[in-house]
């Protein structure tokens, strides 16, 4: 069963992100840095540089138009502090939606 497991997470697809200045991620504060995120159900699952991740609940949004030609995050600034609205996923029409 744990080789099952291991076979079902490898096989997740990942998608670089880069992370410029500290931000917020839902109610999870990220680093700057590069990280890979992929979608494990409601939730988007960074992993940093170090390979330690950081599961944040995420609405999906599997939209219906043109797929994005890559990934690209959206932030705003909210009492002083960069907070990742969206992060449009490269190669599909799907938007991950964070929360405050």
């Amino acid at each position: 069963m744990l080789t099952l497991a291991s076979l079902v997470f490898a096989s997740a697809k990942t998608y670089p992100i880069e992370i410029e200045s500290a931000a917020r991620a839902g109610n999870v504060q990220l680093a700057k840095g590069d990280y890979t995120v992929q979608v494990e159900g409601d939730k988007a699952v960074f992993i940093d540089q170090h390979h330690k991740t950081i599961s944040v609940p995420v609405k999906l949004d599997a939209g219906s138009g043109k797929k994005f030609e890559y990934t690209s995050v959206e932030t705003t600034q909210k009492d002083g502090t960069e907070v990742i609205q969206l992060i449009h996923l490269g190669g599909s029409t799907t938007t991950l939606e964070f929360g405050d």
